[in-house]
């Protein structure tokens, strides 16, 4: 057994050796420009603070504008050759040494603008049309975007107005003058700087280099998390889970305190409330930063745990693919009597697909420029590998809906047409959907949707008889070890629920059914147009995830998949209806993907060895995650033994090349032993802990094979036909 220096033991394997991706000759010179830069301009951030440092105005390696982001720079005034310096509530070019000069922090808010943050933790802030002014308030006033200029300076210009930044002719105050002007007095240069304080961001605890390439026999390394929700801040109607996965004016926006949606004491998080405890009545801390005393939390369920830089932190782990499934219920929405937007399903998912191309040019700001970041949105197989290849995060977009394509049901009469399916499907495709659901939680003109038990179930049963019209109709399930006890509310708790749901009372008359003791299943299988649907996806080469369907459906669907061989996907297996061995060994045959659930690191690492039998000859055996994180899903909490034995930091990744701390998020510390899961970026925390266990030792060489079975399901469907 080896120990890596400082951390954890790494348990004793074949040592993998990574054949280096090509780089393409724009990527080559890119890194030859950046070195030239550091080497050159930057390297002038540590000048003594002694004699005068007259800048010169032809500087001879100039930064590009996306290569400011997050560097400490000392900004000189062209016209006069001095640095800008702080002069009381405002800002002065009158400094001959960059020393005295005001160390300004340049925080991207989207590719090619910033925040301006000065060593006193105040912004740059543009105030009516001339003045400037050092102000704390957050917003497009504070916003800037320096672009190319004459003799390889820049002008900077407000985003808030689009008047530009200038020198007054006397005195050297920073004013605004019209966009139209353009003089020596516009135009600036960056120098690097020294004595910046950052602006407030979480730290990934994570130190080193990922690792990129291949395997010796050519396929990639890391694993993927098939089911994940990063924008799921905008589903219910946009004001039931609380805080975003990333905002342009940073974290402190991102995840501040949720008593805007849940209320001071957490009482208006009725949804949460309801799920977490059966209950709609309930209150918890809602601090968020910086203190995050009230979440996240691994039982969380309403607030948001997939920031950025906690995905960022499961990067840095291993993970090489996810898929970032948007999602939406169209009658969880109208329950809801708080709204941001719409309950159009199609809307909605539209909205989240947006916001991760938005996530996606956000994180290429923080890395230096369009296409640098490690967040890339792939289409095809093919870019993903590359991709990860790279040592990047390749992300599928998905949809888990209730009311696919808008095609719902009422009182059994399906609400869309053909039409309506090859229209949504074209449509999806070409905003760069490859996988989806063909039902989530309610019967919808495709299919019935799979029962789930307990408080959850009944909630669901809620939105069924609003969205249907009638409550799930069950009977026995077609094969043993399916199914779930329905305990439906009844008419007392309907009226009492409507209280806090008002449009609860439009299923006040609906006749509440009497279901027989033990375990049913739906009784609704696949449709006609659900038929003609799978024939679509399977025509287009899109991923067809089978979760969530009813039993019935899911056989109908195996049958055609199986006559046509064309590949499924379970991408949180077990949720959303059981998997049988005999449905298992078919998912497999067909070469197929299915994933582990979250689970505490000893039955996490059973989950996916449980998958052995089912390996088949010839193809790649890989078991990926389904976190469901985002999904109104808990996530572990700390092992009952973790005081005893607990996991011991700093620990190294699997692969060794990355040295991880406990995250820290503003004034919270996080740790697997106190906290469990609390976000997304614990994951990685829980893989170490795994890997402490001898059977933990023999499943992550199984989940680290699981981007590239994933990569290998997903080349079947594309080659279909």
């Amino acid at each position: 057994m080896a120990t890596r220096p400082g951390g954890v033991r790494i348990g004793s394997r074949r040592a993998h050796r990574f054949r280096a991706a090509p780089l393409p000759v724009a990527g080559v010179v890119a890194l030859t420009v950046l070195a030239l830069v550091a080497g050159g301009l930057v390297a002038t951030g540590s000048a003594s603070r002694g004699g005068a440092e007259r800048v010169s105005t032809r500087p001879a390696k100039p930064p590009s504008r996306f290569a400011l982001a997050n560097h400490c720079w000392a900004l000189a005034a062209a016209v006069s050759g001095k640095f800008v310096a702080v002069a009381g509530d405002g800002y002065r070019a009158k400094r001959r040494s960059k020393a005295k000069a005001a160390a300004l922090y340049l925080k991207p808010t989207r590719l090619g603008a910033y925040l301006l943050y000065d060593q006193g933790r105040k912004l740059m802030t543009a105030e009516g049309r001339r003045g400037v002014v050092r102000a704390k308030r957050l917003g497009k006033p504070a916003q800037w975007a320096p672009r190319r200029s004459a003799n390889r300076t820049f002008k900077i210009v407000s985003t808030a107005n689009h008047r530009k930044l200038a020198v007054a002719r006397r005195g050297g105050a920073l004013t605004l003058v019209s966009a139209g002007k353009s003089s020596r007095r516009t135009r600036f240069t960056f120098q690097r700087g020294h004595g910046c304080q950052r602006y407030p961001e979480a730290k990934t605890g994570a130190m080193g280099t990922p690792f990129k390439g291949t395997r010796p026999d050519g396929t990639v390394m890391g694993f993927a998390d098939a089911h994940v929700h990063i924008t799921t801040e905008l589903r219910a109607g946009g004001r039931v889970i609380h805080g975003r996965s990333f905002a342009r004016f940073g974290i402190t926006r991102a995840l501040g305190g949720d008593a805007r949606d849940h209320g001071p004491d957490g009482s208006l998080d009725i949804t949460g409330n309801l799920l977490r405890n059966g209950t709609p009545v309930g209150t918890h801390d809602t601090h968020g930063w910086p203190t995050f005393a009230g979440w996240p939390v691994h039982d969380t369920i309403t607030h948001q745990q997939t920031y950025y830089m906690w995905l960022k932190r499961m990067w840095k782990a291993g993970e090489r693919l996810v898929v970032a499934q948007t999602v939406e219920d169209e009658p969880l929405c109208r329950l809801e009597p708080r709204r941001s937007h719409s309950c159009d399903e199609t809307h909605t998912i539209k909205l989240e697909i947006k916001r991760l191309k938005k996530l996606q040019n956000y994180v290429d700001a923080q890395s230096g420029g369009p296409g640098r970041g490690w967040f890339r949105i792939v289409r095809n197989p093919r870019q993903a590998r590359r991709v990860i290849e790279r040592g990047k995060l390749a992300v599928l977009i998905g949809i888990e809906s209730s009311n696919l394509l808008g095609c719902s049901e009422f009182m059994d009469e399906p609400q869309c047409t053909r039409a309506d399916v090859d229209r949504g499907l074209r449509e999806y495709r070409r905003l760069g959907v490859r996988t989806m659901f063909v039902s989530h939680w309610v019967d919808n003109a495709f299919a019935g949707a799979a029962l789930e038990g307990g408080s959850r179930g009944s909630f669901i049963g809620i939105m069924q008889a609003l969205q249907t019209g009638e409550y799930f109709e069950t009977g026995p399930c077609p094969e043993r070890g399916q199914g779930e006890e329905l305990d439906p509310l009844g008419l007392g708790v309907l009226k009492y629920l409507a209280r806090f749901f008002p449009n609860a009372e439009e299923i006040l008359g609906i006749p509440i059914p009497d279901y027989p003791a033990g375990k049913q299943c739906n009784v609704k299988g696949l449709t006609d147009l659900g038929r003609y649907l799978i024939r679509r996806m399977m025509a287009s080469h899109m991923l067809i995830e089978v979760d969530h369907m009813s039993e019935r459906a899911r056989l109908t669907v195996l049958n055609m998949a199986e006559k046509h061989d064309y590949p499924l996907v379970s991408s949180h297996t077990d949720t959303g209806g059981a998997w049988t061995p005999s449905d298992l060994r078919r998912l497999y045959a067909l070469g197929g993907f299915a994933t582990a659930t979250p689970a505490e690191s000893p039955e996490l690492a059973d989950k996916i060895l449980r998958f052995r039998p089912y390996r088949t000859r010839g193809r790649v055996f890989g078991v990926g995650l389904g976190t469901d994180t985002g999904g109104f899903s808990e996530l572990p909490g700390p092992r009952a033994d973790a005081g005893q034995n607990p996991l011991k930091y700093p620990f190294r990744s699997y692969e060794g090349d990355v040295k991880f701390t406990r995250e820290r998020s503003g004034q919270r510390t996080f740790d697997l032993n106190t906290d469990g899961v609390a976000h997304y970026g614990l994951f990685a925390d829980l893989l170490a802990d795994m890997q402490r266990r001898k059977r933990g030792k023999k499943a992550l060489p199984v989940l680290f094979r699981s981007a590239e079975a994933y990569l290998d399901t997903w080349r079947r469907a594309y080659r279909h036909g």
